[in-house]
């Protein structure tokens, strides 16, 4: 059964849900999502591991920031007082996109931490640039949820670059919009995200094992073979899967994904 808690990491409050026994897994969602971003993982993993799974500052259920610091020096922070609060103990984190970058971090510069890392497509400095349209479809977005708009307001508006993205996960897409602080979006519109950290500068200082899932960039992947190139080569212990899929990767090639997974949690 899924039990809800928050975390008081000094700065904000994070919501998160916890399912399952065994050692820690902490599950790092993307940015615009939620918990409910790994919902079709939890289960599966949790018949061997203790999941659980944070909402990112300014999502979901958890609080946003006052002085809207939403970066990856931020996010990193967070990341690492919720394994110290909440787990108590090293865990191996699974991070997509944005929590794929903030595991990256959490586990440079709190290597007692993790335990392991796998990272999914994470949002690399020096990565996929994001093409014109997608930045003014982010900035459009953003301008509608700063009307507040209600459940049907956002689906009736909501649309998605992702060509794979029918109607059920355009409504999910909203339902997780309206939960975030609308001013989350403006590193990413603005290119601010690394200003304060940049998890690509201290790739050396990972100690644990890594599994490298990128996604084709020809079809949204946001890590170039550049980008892969560099992690994998900065990392000591970096195992590299690329996958011939777009950017969501565990949702858009999910069995690719899980296979993956496993045998890279099964080997450590």
């Amino acid at each position: 059964m899924l039990k809800q808690g928050s975390h008081d990491t000094g700065e904000v409050t994070l919501n998160y849900i916890e399912i399952g026994e065994g050692d820690p897994l902490v599950l790092l969602h993307g940015f615009t999502s939620d918990w409910r971003a790994w919902s079709q993982e939890i289960g599966l993993l949790s018949h061997r591991w203790r999941v659980l799974v944070p909402d990112a500052r300014g999502h979901g259920d958890s609080s946003g920031s006052e002085d809207a610091a939403y970066g990856y020096g931020a996010r990193t922070r967070d990341a690492a007082s919720f394994i110290k609060g909440v787990v108590g103990g090293p865990a191996v984190v699974v991070g997509h996109s944005m929590g794929g970058a903030t595991a990256m971090g959490v586990a440079a510069l709190h290597p007692e931490l993790v335990r392991a890392a796998i990272l999914e497509d994470p949002h690399v400095s020096g990565g996929h640039i994001m093409p014109t349209e997608a930045v003014e479809w982010m900035e459009g977005t953003r301008d509608m949820l700063r009307t507040s708009p209600s459940f049907h307001e956002a689906v009736q508006n909501m649309n998605s670059p992702n060509p794979n993205k029918d109607s059920a996960a355009l409504r999910l897409d909203a339902s997780q919009a309206i939960k975030t602080d609308p001013e989350t979006w403006n590193p990413f519109i603005d290119g601010a995200m690394f200003d304060e950290f940049d998890p690509c500068t201290v790739l050396s200082k990972i100690e644990c094992p890594v599994l490298l899932l990128q996604a084709d960039p020809d079809q949204g992947g946001v890590v170039t073979d550049e980008a892969a190139d560099r992690i994998r080569s900065g990392v000591a212990d970096c195992t590299h899967v690329k996958l011939d899929v777009g950017h969501s990767v565990h949702k858009d090639a999910s069995v690719e994904f899980r296979r993956s997974l496993f045998d890279f949690l099964d080997s450590i």
